[in-house]
């Protein structure tokens, strides 16, 4: 059973670490996040289903960590309120829309990267993992629902607010 638990571990250590970062900002906390998460996965192996997908499994993991780790440092961490629109800024269709690399790319991608990446940490942790998981990660709306514990109508409330709440970030 070692064996396997390493092996998913392994396959999906990339992801975990992609969706931890979306969801907390930055990558010192994505990785607290996704070790403390590998650590519940292999405290609970035993819990897990096999006829269900794992990727979904430790998203959900990773989403109750990351809401606990809000929950215990609620007192202790500020978001800054003093984020700062930028008129020559792209919107987020634009930085989407960025596809040819090259060094000026690049920059300017890792530019409007940190942008969104600033925009999400001033959304609200539940609109904020509606979009990761839709928006970022490409995860059904069925299973997003599922993972968030919501309906499908919350999750799209949910996914509009947050959407329009970043437009005005990013505009």
């Amino acid at each position: 059973m070692d064996a396997e638990i390493d092996r998913l571990i392994a396959l999906h250590a990339d992801k975990a670490f992609a969706v931890a970062l979306r969801m907390t900002g930055n990558s010192t906390d994505a990785g607290d996040v996704v070790q403390e998460a590998f650590l519940r996965v292999m405290r609970y192996f035993d819990k897990y289903d096999p006829t269900l997908p794992f990727e979904a499994w430790l998203v959900q993991i990773l989403k109750n960590v990351y809401f606990t780790s809000l929950r215990r440092e609620a007192s202790r961490r500020s978001v800054s309120m003093s984020y700062k629109k930028d008129e020559d800024s792209a919107s987020l269709e634009d930085f989407l829309a960025e596809t040819a690399p090259g060094p000026e790319r690049l920059a300017q991608a890792r530019e409007n990267t940190d942008r969104v990446q600033g925009a999400l940490t001033l959304v609200s942790p539940a609109m904020r993992m509606a979009i990761v998981l839709v928006d970022l990660e490409g995860v059904a709306r069925e299973e997003a629902a599922a993972t968030l514990g919501c309906s499908l109508s919350a999750l799209d409330v949910r996914l509009h607010r947050g959407r329009a709440r970043l437009k005005e970030l990013l505009s």
